[in-house]
């Protein structure tokens, strides 16, 4: 039986605020979370602002680590003035993505397993504002080594694909919110990636544009075959006229907060959020 594409067991995810040298709350954000996708799913994680979709995404995109960090020194007591360390972050579980568990990836084959398998679509595009939108799109297949001749090749294509060829030499200060947007999925793609990770692609755009950009993942996904995890807000966008879910399924993040701890849960469904 195939592996799914992307296995999280047991996430757990806590941070600790730290004012001064005193310990001030706790704040859980992952309690034993388990979340898999399989090969050729289109997956939308929803829920409440602070419920730790971003933090997901970006853990599962190597952007972010699972383990403990930021060591800090701290007093445990008013009347303890011994100093101990502990993580401004705590966490723990495994992550595997494309068979790979990424708590192994460092440094250079951290990038490159990043560079082959995961493209990346954010909500505020970051292109880089001195390059053209064929620059921006065939810099990744540059720093993969490729030539510039070919990399911009693909890059036309790409933006042939998103009907944008005749804005290749546009700088992106010029481009609309959408047309940006578009320009930065084509460089998520310019390396064949298995797997698209968008954070609130549609977060940033008129509510015209927001429609177009779905309609376009529903498209990779499925002629490409791309495995798509998407954050959104924008829960209305991924239902058609008659009501129904155009995607492959939700996964619901909610949280309810208990002193200053905050627990969640996860529920999967097909047409409910929790």
């Amino acid at each position: 039986m195939e592996q799914p594409i992307i296995n999280v067991t047991n996430l757990n995810r806590t941070y600790n605020l730290i004012e001064g040298k005193q310990l001030v709350s706790r704040q859980q954000i992952f309690d034993n979370l388990n979340f898999t996708v399989e090969r050729g799913e289109f997956v939308a994680v929803v829920g409440p602002s602070g419920c730790g979709k971003s933090t997901l995404l970006n853990i599962i995109g190597s952007l972010d680590s699972v383990g403990n960090k930021n060591y800090v020194k701290i007093l445990p007591s008013q009347e303890n003035d011994r100093e101990v360390r502990i993580p401004e972050t705590e966490g723990e579980g495994s992550v595997f993505v494309n068979d790979q568990d990424i708590s192994l990836l460092k440094g250079a084959k951290k990038a490159t397993f990043i560079n082959q398998n995961i493209g990346f679509i954010f909500q505020f595009h970051h292109l880089i504002p001195e390059l053209t939108a064929l620059q921006n799109i065939a810099l990744p297949m540059q720093i993969r080594g490729q030539s510039k001749k070919n990399a911009f090749q693909k890059a036309l294509s790409l933006l042939k694909e998103m009907d944008m060829e005749h804005h290749a030499n546009r700088k992106p200060d010029i481009l609309s919110g959408g047309e940006k947007q578009r320009v930065a999925i084509a460089r998520a793609l310019i390396n064949s990636p298995e797997i698209l990770l968008a954070d609130e692609p549609t977060g940033s755009l008129h509510p015209q544009f927001k429609k177009d950009i779905i309609k376009l993942f529903i498209r990779l996904n499925q002629e490409k075959e791309i495995t798509i995890v998407m954050v959104t807000h924008d829960v209305d966008s991924l239902y058609n006229k008659q009501k129904d879910l155009m995607i492959t399924r939700l996964f619901s993040l909610t949280g309810s907060r208990v002193d200053s701890v905050t627990c969640l849960e996860a529920d999967e469904s097909s047409n409910i959020l929790a």
